[in-house]
């Protein structure tokens, strides 16, 4: 990749997940219900820090519908598709990845659950939850909390199911 094109990749992967979130949300009819958030959520983050509150914009990804809010009202979604994310180095806590983990964890407001949906380069996409789902293959829970699955598996669930599994 050429130098400055890692936010063009960014922002090509959370368009991606935008849209397979849609359709599993929406059971296949809709890949419409989410968009990137406004500056990709640093809208949030740059309120916090002069500590005003935020009603919505935290995380990478928005509802656009309100069909689209059964999954934000309950969680906050962070993307990350980056040339190496430390995922050997994150079991004793260190690395991009465990980073990212904290901060957004850090930053998930009360009431909700954080989710990284994350990918290295010339890898599948995994995503990380602060739970567990039955009858699926966890591939790592690490020291922070989060459990790594295949992000189509976790896809091939029914959303409901899925939004049951932590009692959200």
């Amino acid at each position: 990749m050429k130098p400055g094109g890692g936010k063009q990749k960014g922002s090509g992967f959370e368009r991606e997940i935008c849209k397979k979130l849609s359709l599993w949300v929406s059971e296949g009819n809709s890949d419409d219900l989410f968009w990137r958030s406004a500056m990709s959520g640093g809208r949030a983050t740059v309120r916090t820090k002069k500590g005003q509150k935020t009603a919505s914009g935290q995380g990478d990804i928005t509802a656009v519908t309100t069909e689209g809010n059964k999954l934000t009202d309950h969680f906050v979604i962070e993307c990350k598709n980056m040339k190496t994310l430390g995922l050997d180095s994150h079991v004793y806590g260190q690395g991009p990845l465990a980073e990212i983990w904290g901060k957004l964890k850090n930053e998930t407001p009360k009431g909700k659950k954080p989710i990284l949906i994350f990918k290295e380069n010339r890898r599948p996409i995994l995503i990380g939850l602060p739970f567990n789902c039955p009858g699926l293959v966890c591939l790592a829970v690490y020291w922070s909390g989060i459990n790594a699955y295949h992000l189509e598996d976790v896809l091939s669930l029914d959303f409901s199911t899925f939004r049951d599994m932590d009692g959200v």
